[in-house]
């Protein structure tokens, strides 16, 4: 099968990257034809890529928004570009990730042609993260029908009124273009529901949820179920990751109770201070970690911490931490209870609730064999479920199935 895979990054900028490369590997380790098409930015995930040339000039400044504004919404050069890619390459399928600095105009290329879209965010909500006005999570889902103005009136965006307008502008464009995508992917069943519960044209017949997953060396790390007696965030720090409520937490704890936070973000300052004016000796800022220093964060901690107050899709810490024998412990929100099972390999709370993360941090400290438990059941989970089989095994069923109907359809019109 000749695939092409589109993200707006050929590197590691976030998450979503991360697994359009890992979908991009696992096709070829199975013998497809894979092509991935991107924006000209570096450094790239292989700098010999040969089709480097096809990609198109990056476009996601103030500077770029300032001259062209319209582009943004509808990036007319990128379609052109991709058009050339796609004429050239003749592919069976196309599979979109996270496009938001591409636009979803690449969406109407070649409409013969069977295409499919990982969902990597709350794509029906304007600013993606299911916040009202950037304090809370919108449970009632205020967006629905395709009706984005409240994004606008309740002014969700995360720094100023401008953006939940243009975020807002961008919605409706992308909701316009969604209905040149066969199928959609997402990584949990919560996110799912929320996309056909929103009722923007999405629905059980064309959409799909396939867990992200772990690459063959992740899946080879051995598990530790020892610890050096601290607990770990990891991640980005902005106010829908929950890290505020995490140094809350700490701060009415006892002091031999340690926490490290790995990750940087628009939150960073904010945070430190607090730790300064709280006398959080306990909580140590490591920053930003990759490679042997990351793995050996999860190695050597108690249990993960992912205390989120947005509508998490899946989280990619929660398998990471399984990996390596650690139980997290979660807010109970999004896709999260789908992957971390509370009193099982891990231990759940309410969003925001200080006093119930507390209650699981200590349930944890003066545990030990429970945390040892969970350990094994998170690794016992993710080996599992959680792999790049699985995955593959996944998509390429939904990948023919997309391609059968699609000829259907086709001859159905000749008919």
């Amino acid at each position: 099968m000749k695939i092409i895979i589109v993200n707006s990054y050929f590197s590691l900028v976030g998450g979503s990257d991360k697994i359009a490369y890992e979908t991009y590997k696992v096709l070829k380790e199975n013998n497809h034809d894979v092509y991935f098409w991107a924006m000209d930015r570096k450094p790239y995930f292989e700098a010999d890529y040969e089709y480097i040339k096809y990609f198109t000039p990056c476009y996601y400044g103030l500077k770029d928004y300032i001259n062209n504004p319209l582009k943004y919404y509808y990036n007319y050069s990128a379609l052109r570009d991709f058009k050339k890619f796609v004429y050239f390459i003749k592919p069976d399928l196309i599979h979109y990730h996270n496009i938001s600095w591409l636009s979803s105009a690449i969406y109407r290329v070649d409409k013969h042609i069977p295409k499919v879209s990982t969902v990597h965010f709350a794509q029906c909500c304007p600013v993606g993260t299911l916040m009202y006005k950037n304090k809370q999570y919108c449970k009632n889902m205020l967006c629905k029908n395709g009706n984005y103005l409240p994004c606008i009136i309740n002014n969700c965006a995360k720094t100023n009124f401008e953006e939940s307008i243009r975020k807002t502008i961008l919605s409706y464009f992308e909701l316009h273009n969604f209905k040149y995508i066969d199928e959609f992917i997402t990584p949990s069943e919560a996110l799912t529901r929320k996309m056909i519960d929103t009722k923007i044209g999405i629905n059980e017949s064309n959409i799909i949820t396939i867990p992200n997953f772990l690459n063959q060396q992740e899946l080879a790390q051995r598990p530790n179920y020892k610890n050096q007696r601290y607990f770990l965030f990891i991640g980005r720090l902005s106010k829908e990751k929950g890290v505020h409520s995490l140094l809350k937490a700490m701060k009415d704890l006892p002091k031999e109770i340690k926490l490290k936070i790995v990750g940087t973000g628009p939150e960073e300052d904010i945070l430190k201070k607090y730790k300064v004016e709280n006398n959080l000796d306990n909580v140590e800022f490591w920053g930003f970690l990759q490679g042997e220093a990351k793995k050996n964060a999860f190695q050597n901690c108690i249990a993960t911490i992912l205390p989120s107050n947005w509508f998490e899709i899946f989280g990619m810490t929660n398998i990471e931490s399984f990996i390596n024998g650690k139980p997290v412990i979660a807010s109970n929100i999004g896709g999260i209870p789908e992957i971390v099972e509370d009193n099982m390999n891990g231990l759940l709370f309410e969003p925001g609730n200080v006093e119930q993360l507390k209650e699981c941090i200590l349930k944890y400290w003066n545990n030990p064999d429970l945390v040892v438990e969970h350990g094994k059941n998170g690794y016992a989970k993710v080996t599992d479920i959680y792999t790049y089989k699985k995955y593959y095994q996944m998509l390429i069923k939904c990948y023919e199935q997309v391609i059968e109907d699609k000829s259907k359809k086709a001859y159905g019109r000749i008919l």
